[in-house]
């Protein structure tokens, strides 16, 4: 499953050293959503980024994203990937609440490689995979976190592990005994 950080809108404190230490981890897709910043600013902000990781960096503004299942269907664009948001109410903006009914999704979402957005954190990872989302888009788990890095790795190792679904079948289990 597809793993992108996205970043902050609002600088926050320590986020290149933190957009660093993500890439040294293994952050494979960085996308970049600084609204408020004008194209000199944006550029000054990715040249603080290592050459050698700017070939993972992304504008998330060139992505398409869909907030409802009516405008994937109707989509006849060709994509790369693209969001659906919120699946989850979101971590990172107040009052965005997901109005997505989760039983319905998989058959939409299967085979399209489409990024589940909003919400997501380490207890949602197996939800998403079951559902068939092509991976997922984080960025209130990561930047609101004590330890942004800790939270990546967590969430990195439960994308990548084709174990969590025995694991998350086990903790069910134990929740309903």
């Amino acid at each position: 499953m597809k793993l992108i950080v996205i970043s902050p809108p609002e600088n926050v404190l320590n986020e290149k050293e933190t957009i660093i230490s993500l890439f040294e981890n293994g952050l494979e897709i960085f996308h970049i959503h600084k609204p408020h910043l004008s194209n000199e600013e944006l550029q000054n902000y990715i040249r603080q980024i290592p050459w050698k990781f700017r070939d993972r960096i992304f504008s998330h503004e060139d992505f398409l994203k869909f907030h409802s299942l009516q405008e994937l269907n109707s989509c006849r664009k060709e994509y790369e990937y693209a969001f659906l948001s919120p699946i989850f109410d979101s971590i990172s903006k107040e009052n965005y609440k997901s109005k997505f009914n989760l039983n319905g999704l998989k058959q939409v979402v299967e085979g399209k490689n489409i990024i589940a957005l909003g919400g997501i954190d380490e207890d949602k990872i197996e939800t998403v995979r079951e559902i068939g989302f092509a991976g997922v888009a984080v960025l209130g788990a990561i930047w609101q976190s004590k330890n942004p890095v800790r939270k990546f790795k967590n969430i990195q190792r439960l994308c990548h592990s084709e174990l969590v679904s025995e694991s998350h079948k086990m903790l069910k289990q134990v929740q309903h005994d």
